[in-house]
């Protein structure tokens, strides 16, 4: 049991960092600027990873049932991440609608565009950021597994990540494209 959980979040890492991948490149398509896009990804990740290790973490903290919670956030993670191209279309439909009240505006365009990015994305890094925490509070029974079991599940979501970044740029955005 403790492989395969080890094994999911390993592969949570790398799906991770697969759809921050992904999300630069829509973003890149809202913003016509990778600069921008990168920067509304990073400032979405880590804002949702913070906030969801904060709050999530405390709520795993008052749950009895660590394991399932975590398989709840990974389903969430999933199902919200799969919403998120849709959300762009939808927010791009919403920009054009907006557009010719914003021109008066210096920059406005770009202040709507980030917004709305930022609060789509926001949403699955939230939960994402929940997910080491409530598995944490799985693995760790006492103040001796802190060191180990955090270390191994911290190392494994880490190196999910490289992995997951590494197979988006190389293999899945050339084999697949990005939708």
């Amino acid at each position: 049991m403790t492989r395969l959980l080890y094994l999911i979040f390993f592969l949570s890492g790398a799906t991770g960092l697969v759809y921050e991948v992904l999300w630069v490149r829509l973003t890149g398509l809202v913003f016509g600027n990778t600069s921008f896009s990168i920067a509304t990804v990073l400032g979405a990740f880590m804002t949702g990873l913070a906030l969801g290790s904060w709050v999530l973490g405390a709520l795993a903290d008052r749950y009895d049932r660590p394991l399932r919670m975590y398989g709840v956030l990974e389903i969430l993670i999933g199902v919200s991440a799969l919403l998120v191209p849709m959300a762009f279309r939808s927010v791009d439909q919403l920009y054009w609608s907006l557009a010719p009240s914003l021109d008066f505006l210096v920059g406005a365009d770009l202040w709507v565009h980030f917004l709305a990015s930022f609060a789509i994305m926001v949403v699955p890094t939230f939960l994402m950021g929940g997910t080491l925490p409530v598995l944490s509070r799985f693995f760790v029974r006492s103040t001796n597994d802190v060191e180990a079991k955090l270390g191994t599940l911290y190392a494994l979501n880490i190196f999910g990540a490289a992995l997951g970044t590494l197979g988006a740029a190389l293999i899945l955005i050339p084999g697949f494209g990005s939708q």
